[in-house]
């Protein structure tokens, strides 16, 4: 079974209430929901959060919520809050862990194309980067016993180009993008 996680926190410390940010109309976080909705490899589709408003607007988008303990925002390594909804879902039958995170809005490549990449060529943890080689959150696909034992054997990445929304500015460069590749009114 793949599953996804959403990492949804409350605060960011360079773009207050990030998660939550509209965008062409509609906060963040639904945008990342709708992304990993398109797939039709995913059996679950779970946000993690350590907030009651991100949480009550997941349950209205029909998302199953995970709450986070306080020592599991900020700057957190996502694997640790992988890690704590694997061992909230006792997951016997997850194989695979989608990573979708929000502030990664216009991504070039779908979920179910990463999966496939990650499947054809074996992998056990596919991340991308960006044209100039700087790793991005825009994919996460990892083996769950990798992320319970904190070990991978075999890495590689993907190239997508998308906006790192870290400023009022890249949620601007976002839109645009987004407006130019026809997502805003599917996503």
């Amino acid at each position: 079974m793949i599953i996804a996680i959403i990492p949804a926190k409350k605060d960011s410390n360079r773009l207050p209430d990030k998660n939550m940010r509209p965008l062409l109309g509609r906060p963040m976080l639904e945008h990342a929901i709708n992304y990993a909705k398109q797939s039709n490899r995913l059996s679950k589709i779970y946000v993690s959060t350590d907030d009651k408003a991100i949480a009550n607007f997941t349950e209205c988008q029909e998302v199953e919520v995970i709450i986070r303990p306080p020592s599991l925002g900020g700057e957190t390594p996502l694997l640790d809050v992988y890690r704590h909804a694997l061992n909230i879902l006792l997951p016997k039958n997850v194989e695979t862990v989608v990573g979708v995170q929000v502030d990664h809005p216009d991504r070039n490549i779908s979920l179910d194309e990463a999966l496939e990449i990650y499947e054809h060529d074996g992998l056990d943890y596919l991340y991308s980067k960006d044209a100039h080689g700087q790793k991005n959150g825009a994919h996460a696909i990892l083996n769950t016993k990798g992320i319970l034992e904190n070990k991978f054997k075999k890495r590689d990445h993907i190239i997508d180009n998308c906006t790192n929304v870290h400023f009022e500015s890249d949620l601007m460069k976002a839109a645009i993008r987004m407006q130019a590749m026809g997502l805003s009114k599917h996503n």
